[in-house]
């Protein structure tokens, strides 16, 4: 067992008495005249005085320095819509989340060109600490947007979204916790897909491609939307070919108008594209494609059209047959898949709007029941 020892009460009455008298005199300084008057006083009052204005004014700018620091962000008010919806049919399926992400994206294309790294973007995205597992939550949205993107956009085929990702920055501020987003390359050199190394190489592409749809456009005078449709649909058809073999842009509108060989992706970005030039609503689809002489499934691509108060589907790919020889598509072949309603087409078409295992499952427009009639 450990004693305590027992101290005098002696010393601490000492020391009170002690303070009292110093208390004492200190009050007396600025109360009693004699003290008041006293030169040497005097002195030491001013410069206690100072000492302590100056503490108390270091440590009000070191105050106000650690609130306006902690301040939170200013609220971001940005409107996060996209005006032009007729051509964002996937952006106008997402939630809140992917549709910042998605407008970031789209507001940020110079400097993704640029490949700069760490774009800030909205910290609207804040909204995601509530998830019990936020970066599921951030990698099912940032995906989501991407999807959605690429399907829209088809123009901005340079873009390959395996080389870009979300960068999630905590910041502990006391009990807070404050996190700041941002687009980054990660370990890539750029954003691009392979061919692309910088931002002259990506926009002499771009020329490229405007250059030849402007020319494409140039040959299509009718007024009437069926007609434009057709001479579009035509020259898809007569003009490119199914390519077996890999390459860099196989599946985009840049190959489709460069190589005039790709699958059957760039098929249906070409034609999407050609369609958002002429302000007709259109549909990027994917899906599985049915082949009823060899009772094969393979993943497919093809496009709806909006045609007089309904949508109606186009494959492209398959109005454009392997000829074997010498000879020519029949008009029979060449509008097989042309404008076609439900009863027919999905004989041989099945929609896949899941693009990616983890992420969500996208509506397709519902396309006419029975072939558009001209």
């Amino acid at each position: 067992m450990k004693y305590k020892e027992k101290k005098s009460g002696w010393g601490s009455a000492i020391k009170l008495i002690i303070l009292l008298l110093i208390v004492g005199f200190v009050v007396a300084c600025y109360k009693v005249d004699f003290l008041c008057n006293n030169e040497y006083i005097s002195i030491a009052k001013s410069k206690i005085s100072g000492v302590i204005n100056k503490i108390t004014n270091s440590a009000s700018d070191s105050f106000s320095a650690l609130v306006e620091s902690y301040e939170p962000d200013e609220e971001d008010d940005s409107k996060y819509e996209i005006s032009d919806s007729q051509n964002r049919y996937y952006y106008n399926q997402l939630d809140d989340n992917s549709r910042i992400i998605y407008a970031e994206i789209l507001n940020n294309i110079d400097k993704i060109k640029n490949g700069e790294d760490n774009i800030k973007i909205s910290s609207k995205l804040s909204s995601l600490s509530s998830s019990e597992d936020m970066n599921t939550a951030l990698m099912v949205a940032f995906q989501n947007a991407w999807d959605a993107f690429r399907n829209d956009n088809v123009d901005m085929f340079y873009i390959d979204g395996t080389k870009m990702c979300l960068v999630t920055k905590t910041i502990k501020r006391g009990n807070q916790t404050k996190y700041e987003f941002y687009i980054s390359k990660g370990k890539n050199s750029n954003y691009f897909i392979d061919g692309f190394s910088s931002k002259a190489s990506v926009e002499e592409a771009e020329a490229f491609v405007k250059q030849n749809e402007d020319e494409i456009l140039s040959n299509i005078t009718d007024k009437n939307d069926y007609y434009k449709i057709m001479h579009a649909h035509n020259w898809i058809v007569e003009h490119l070919e199914y390519n077996l073999e890999e390459s860099p842009n196989n599946a985009n509108l840049y190959g489709a108008l460069k190589d005039r060989k790709v699958v059957c992706e760039g098929y249906a970005r070409l034609f999407k594209s050609l369609m958002d030039k002429m302000d007709i609503p259109c549909v990027f689809v994917s899906g599985v494609g049915l082949n009823s002489t060899s009772d094969t499934r393979e993943d497919h691509a093809w496009n709806y059209v909006f045609l007089k108060g309904e949508w109606y589907a186009i494959d492209a790919t398959w109005d454009d047959p392997i000829i074997i020889g010498s000879g020519s598509v029949s008009s029979d072949l060449k509008y097989k898949y042309f404008l076609k309603g439900s009863k027919e087409f999905y004989k041989s078409h099945i929609e896949e709007g899941r693009l990616v295992d983890s992420g969500m499952e996208f509506k397709y427009p519902q396309i006419s029941e029975n072939d558009y009639i001209k």
